[in-house]
């Protein structure tokens, strides 16, 4: 039993709100995180109201949320983004969990 739980794909409560994000962000088309907006960004922003999108403030939430977003919108996992989820401490596990839950 002891073993089965070292495996579990596990995530924090805000690493589930990263993943709630996503889902949006992927409902949206808007996987893509924008750094600084240039200036027809902000006059598309100012005449339609359309804000571009954000990373998140943490990296590795901002990597479950590239990950998840991208699969989901692609219906297959995003295995370029893998290796940086990976360097955020996600195991193998829960990337797959991941994949299988956006896909």
């Amino acid at each position: 039993m002891g073993q089965q739980l070292a495996t579990m794909p596990m995530l924090s409560t805000a690493e589930w709100r990263a993943v709630s994000v996503a889902f949006n962000d992927a409902a949206d088309v808007r996987c893509g995180v924008s750094g600084q907006p240039g200036k027809l960004s902000r006059i598309f922003s100012a005449l339609t109201g359309i804000e571009p999108k954000r990373p998140l403030a943490d990296a590795r939430l901002e990597a479950l949320r590239g990950f998840v977003c991208q699969t989901r919108t692609t219906r297959k996992e995003a295995a370029e983004l893998v290796p940086t989820l990976i360097e955020q401490g996600f195991n193998r596990a829960q990337i797959q969990a991941l994949a299988l839950l956006a896909a």
